[in-house]
């Protein structure tokens, strides 16, 4: 535990010292602002529309905030592999890979604090993003509890995102190749949800099961699911021991 953290708090300081992470992060919330103000400019056309009293199923929580959850899920699929793309890519870069890989440190402390790190960056990222329904809660009543569990499937999301992009820093010293390979495996996740409208039944409930848009979705409305929380939190584990078992192997190169 304390090699965990001692690589952690390392990880840390250069994120939040990297110039990359600034810009990710920037674009990030360009992005998501401009979505955000498209939605409530939508919202604003429906309400003058109405022309009185909105129905009881009108809810403006899911009207501006399910959508923009879902495309923001599709945004972190760009900004994740630029967040992770030097995690382990720089050591080997730099050549202080050796050094870690020699120290008291195990391979499994080296990627969890990598891990920890990425994660923390990502709760910060979570955390002011708060400023879109806080900033409506003042004119108005939100739903609470779909925004909650929106906010809990974007963390299990990001959080099994990270350790996809983290896997893929492992196979390569090139950062470019590292944020493509974890590009291609974030996307391979997210359309599978889409490649079983083509297919037979069996294989339809095998590709949705393994789709993190599937799982999302569920979420982005309203309801928290224990089997979508299993599901990511087991694709947590599945890409930090892939992570663990790349750094093993370079034992035997």
């Amino acid at each position: 535990m304390n090699g965990t953290l001692v690589i952690a708090r390392k990880e840390i300081r250069q994120l939040f010292a990297s110039p990359i992470a600034y810009v990710a992060l920037a674009m990030f919330f360009l992005i998501a602002g401009f979505l955000f103000f498209s939605l409530i400019n939508l919202y604003t056309t429906q309400v003058l529309q109405l022309q009185g009293t909105p129905p009881p199923d009108f809810n403006p929580t899911r009207i501006i905030f399910s959508p923009l959850f879902q495309d923001v899920s599709f945004v972190l699929i760009l900004l994740v592999p630029v967040l992770t793309m030097r995690l382990v890519s720089e050591e080997d870069r730099a050549h202080t890979m050796e050094l870690l890989a020699t120290s008291p440190v195990t391979n499994t402390a080296i990627i969890l604090g990598k891990y920890v790190a990425a994660l923390v960056l990502y709760l910060v990222l979570l955390a002011v993003s708060a400023y879109m329904p806080l900033s409506l809660a003042v004119i108005g009543r939100l739903d609470w509890g779909l925004l909650g569990a929106s906010y809990l499937g974007l963390l299990l999301l990001g959080a099994s995102f990270l350790a996809i992009g983290l896997f893929a820093s492992t196979l390569n010293e090139n950062q470019i190749v590292s944020a493509a390979i974890g590009f291609s495996l974030l996307l391979l996740f997210w359309v599978l949800g889409f490649a079983q409208q083509a297919t037979g039944s069996v294989t339809q409930q095998i590709l949705s099961s393994l789709s993190v848009a599937t799982h999302f979705t569920t979420f982005a409305g309203g309801t928290v699911d224990t089997q979508d929380v299993l599901f990511f939190l087991s694709l947590v584990g599945f890409f930090l021991f892939l992570g663990v078992l790349a750094l093993e192997s370079r034992k035997w190169r």
